[in-house]
């Protein structure tokens, strides 16, 4: 059984030397490592290059486009080993990680996808970095919302679940045919659901999807970029993330859970990407234009669901 890791990065070279450290000290040496580099980062070129004597299984790919997907992708198409571990640049292993995913591997033939806890190292957000343990983690509801919580562990662990984290997420290569992650994911260079893509893959295929809270690694979470702001209800990036979402539940999930979803999407919403209901509640603080959200969301849905049930005739297709 062999280990391919693959580490998408761009311009977080303090994360990355971190990271790399944390790899020259594993129990279980990977069998290679892959480098993902986003265009035009020299920084990352460097740090990759100066640790390549102490990681003689690490090699680096120029990306070409700034995608998450596209990177991901990109070390997918060059890896070579029977299981796959996608990790973040920012996070920190601990010396048992690749024995631990190896040792869960050998123990379950039938175990597709296996990922676990990360534990946020965020000393000015302690409720998050420390939080209770979850009764449920990475699963969907009936009203198609899909709980995390990935970063608190679980109380029942390990469990089988819906949905991993991909900041720590491993999957068997037989488990996901055709090696690839859905390209008509939206974004602007760190797509959203690209995790959901492949555990619904790897389940419907007829493996499980494991969380175990032993599976850990440190999270140090790194600023998103601009493009990429979730702070601001305005952004862009929340038009991009309603498209992922109702694609990926569309291709993948029954119509009840679409339906709802569909729905509470329209006309609740949430704070940050407000329905009917929050935008009129938001209306003292941000006037007018906030009204104008509600009707962008529907767009977005529908466009979102179209692609999502043309992406799960073709799913059907091909497995048929």
């Amino acid at each position: 059984m062999s280990i391919s890791v693959i580490i998408p990065t761009f311009k977080r070279s303090n994360d990355l030397n971190r990271l790399f450290d944390s790899l020259t000290k594993q129990v279980l040496k990977p069998n290679e490592i892959l480098v993902v580099i986003g265009p035009g980062d020299k920084d990352s070129i460097a740090v990759a290059r100066n640790w390549s004597s102490k990681l003689p299984e690490m090699q680096f790919i120029e990306c070409k486009k700034p995608s998450v997907v596209h990177s991901l992708n990109t070390g997918l198409a060059s890896a070579s080993g029977t299981i796959i571990c996608l990790i973040d640049d920012d996070v920190w292993l601990p010396p048992d990680w690749a024995l631990k995913i190896s040792n869960a591997y050998k123990a379950n033939s039938n175990l597709g996808a296996y990922g676990g806890r990360d534990h946020l190292q965020l000393s000015n957000e302690p409720h998050l970095s420390n939080p209770p343990l979850a009764l449920t983690v990475g699963m969907f509801q009936w009203n198609g919302s899909l709980i995390g919580n990935h970063h608190c562990g679980s109380v029942n662990s390990p469990v089988g679940v819906d949905v991993l984290k991909g900041v720590n997420l491993s999957f068997r290569r037989d488990a996901l045919p055709g090696m690839q992650i859905e390209q008509g994911l939206e974004g602007h260079g760190a797509e959203t659901c690209w995790e959901v893509d492949i555990c619904q893959r790897v389940k419907l295929a007829g493996y499980e999807v494991v969380y175990d809270n032993n599976n850990n690694v440190l999270h140090y979470a790194s600023p998103r970029l601009n493009t990429d702001n979730r702070t601001d209800l305005f952004s862009p990036a929340w038009n991009g993330r309603l498209f992922n979402e109702s694609l990926v539940i569309a291709k993948f999930r029954d119509s009840k859970e679409l339906f709802f979803y569909s729905m509470r999407t329209l006309l609740v919403g949430y704070r940050l990407q407000p329905g009917l209901v929050w935008s009129v509640l938001l209306l003292p603080k941000y006037g007018v234009n906030v009204l104008k959200i509600p009707f962008s969301n529907a767009r977005y849905l529908v466009k979102g669901i179209k692609f999502g049930f043309k992406r799960r005739r073709d799913l059907y297709v091909t497995i048929s």
